[in-house]
């Protein structure tokens, strides 16, 4: 955002998401799990079963058949024994079940997120775009309170600690603070990227906000979110329509269907960060809604990508500024295409 710029909207009469306690912060990135588990050892038969350990194979100086039976079943079971144990014997290979899971995450991804986590507790992924137009990591806001009653420590955009949090949402907490240091942070990383605070994971509308910067300030256009302000072009689409949200054991896909611009004077524009498309922004049921604002951004959109919505859809909703216009966001709302589970 500019200096003159505003931050993201938040409505002040949304309903907020209660959410579950959040475990205190590790002291150290956790290790991460080993997938292979000791391979059990082969457990070898009695060389002396009970039932034959008595004199009865014995008999006028000659072996009867019995004798001869455990013999050769007792060289049986030592030839096994030792050519099962050969690490040079390739017959054996997989034989034996090793415990590696069915689909383990990319050992960097998941250190990636442990590291992260560990952190700050708030942390929940990272935003990557497949052309590599984006690749940050994004928080959850949650509300101006800890789940013990503490307040966030947050400031505002001129840098003041906020000690009364009247006025303020959930979205406010992590806007101008640093996610890794909990400082102010206007001129570097300015703030954090974040998902909504009203948001979980389960919804069926995620929203994202990062901050847009004049390229006066950031010539490159490469902090947080100003670079999606190419996708207002549609020249720029077909390379840039795809990309990924990498979070806990989950990778989840997406691409991009609409890109416009809303003003946030608009009350029926800034529909789209309802996490509910069917619920207003107070929570109360507006079924059909989907539906409605699917055409209606159709409508708006900068061009037609080609992609479609549907109101049974998930979706992924990208926030931010644009330069030198505080009255307006660009909007780009993506549509999940897939996701891929993985063991822990």
């Amino acid at each position: 955002m500019t200096e003159t710029e505003r931050k993201p909207y938040v409505p002040r009469h949304a309903k907020r998401i209660e959410e579950p306690p959040v475990p205190e912060t590790a002291e150290e990135i956790p290790a991460i799990e080993t997938v292979q588990e000791e391979t059990a050892e082969e457990e070898i038969p009695a060389a002396f079963p009970e039932e034959n350990t008595d004199d009865r194979t014995i008999s006028n100086g000659k072996k009867k058949l019995p004798v001869l039976v455990f013999i050769l079943s007792a060289v049986f079971i030592f030839l096994f024994f030792i050519s099962g144990n050969r690490p040079e014997n390739p017959s054996n290979e997989g034989d034996e079940e090793i415990g590696i899971p069915s689909n383990p995450m990319d050992p960097k991804l998941r250190k990636m997120w442990l590291s992260n986590e560990a952190i700050n507790e708030d942390y929940v992924g990272q935003i990557v775009f497949d052309s590599g137009l984006i690749d940050l990591p994004f928080v959850q806001a949650r509300d101006v309170y800890r789940d013990d009653g503490s307040l966030y420590v947050f400031y505002t955009k001129e840098g003041q600690l906020v000690e009364d949090p009247a006025g303020f949402s959930g979205n406010d907490v992590y806007i101008w603070t640093s996610w890794k240091t909990g400082e102010y942070d206007y001129s570097d990383e300015g703030g954090s990227v974040f998902m909504d605070y009203r948001n979980s994971l389960d919804d069926q509308n995620i929203i994202i906000y990062g901050h847009h910067y004049a390229r006066d300030y950031d010539p490159s256009g490469s902090k947080q979110f100003s670079p999606l302000d190419i996708l207002l072009d549609e020249e720029n689409y077909d390379e840039n329509k795809t990309l990924k949200l990498i979070l806990d054991n989950e990778i989840r896909e997406y691409t991009v269907t609409n890109v416009f611009t809303i003003s946030i004077l608009d009350d029926y524009q800034i529909q789209c960060v309802r996490t509910d498309m069917d619920r207003d922004l107070s929570g109360n049921d507006d079924e059909g809604f989907f539906e409605e604002f699917i055409g209606y951004m159709n409508g708006i959109s900068a061009y037609s990508t080609g992609e479609t919505l549907k109101p049974t859809d998930r979706i992924l909703t990208l926030v931010t500024c644009l330069e030198h216009q505080p009255e307006y966001r660009q909007i780009i709302v993506c549509r999940e295409t897939g996701r891929e589970l993985f063991d822990g």
